[in-house]
């Protein structure tokens, strides 16, 4: 593959993306993301460099005039939204056009886990940003809010706020409720007794307090009393 920057829009993209193609990991991958469908079959280091190489050329020259059609052109788009060298007023816009086409949990995840606050501001930006999207009717708009949350938030000052925001997503879907139980599991490694606290409330929704309790239980970085004690708020 090369490494030069791109000079080009979506041709040069897809055919670069032709070159990658691995029809095994194209079956692979999609039995990982029910409902969507890889076109090429190309592993996500290869599109993180397919986005650099957009990136040391016209990023947003790239942006105002591709139109992805597949998934691995809509993850290169994202990865070059997140990888722009922009202060978070100026790179919002691009992540509000972003979020629509969202429609898998890898496309929100490595958009989310990527999406890192860069300048100055961005942290309270972007935890401003994301704050309404918790209660949101989109299942992916209120996934992207908890990925971000337990992918850059997961700090002292963001705790109760953090923990009450959780809270408010009431979407039925899987991939939210799942967000949500994977965040309270996360948050549970560095505040467990906040995080036992809320369990202990048997406020959260059946489903988001069972799961909870087992990803909790699934880390590596809890002692086994703690996992063990955590049963009594089973539901």
């Amino acid at each position: 593959m090369s490494t030069l920057p791109f000079t080009g829009g979506d041709p040069e993209l897809r055919r670069e993306l032709e070159q990658l193609a691995d029809p095994g990991y194209k079956t692979f991958h999609e039995g990982l993301i029910p409902g969507s469908s890889m076109t090429y079959g190309v592993r996500l280091p290869a599109l993180r460099a397919l986005a650099q190489r957009v990136l040391r050329g016209d990023p947003l020259d790239f942006l105002r005039n591709s139109r992805p059609a597949s998934y691995e052109e809509t993850m290169v788009r994202g990865l070059v939204v997140t990888g722009l060298q922009l202060p978070w007023e100026e790179k919002r816009p691009w992540v509000e056009d972003f979020l629509p086409r969202i429609d898998n949990w890898a496309l929100c995840d490595t958009f989310c886990n990527s999406l890192k606050p860069r300048f100055p501001g961005d942290e309270e930006g972007l935890w401003a940003f994301a704050r309404p999207l918790y209660s949101s009717a989109q299942e992916y708009e209120a996934r992207f809010a908890v990925v971000l949350q337990l992918s850059h938030f997961v700090k002292a000052e963001h705790l109760e706020e953090g923990l009450l925001l959780l809270q408010q997503v009431q979407h039925p879907g899987y991939y939210a409720k799942m967000g949500v139980a994977w965040a309270l599991s996360v948050w549970y490694v560095s505040f467990p007794q906040e995080v036992e606290a809320l369990l202990a409330q048997r406020t959260l929704e059946p489903w988001v307090q069972n799961k909870t309790i087992q990803k909790i239980r699934e880390s590596r970085r809890v002692r086994p009393e703690e996992k063990e004690a955590l049963l009594r708020y089973k539901r």
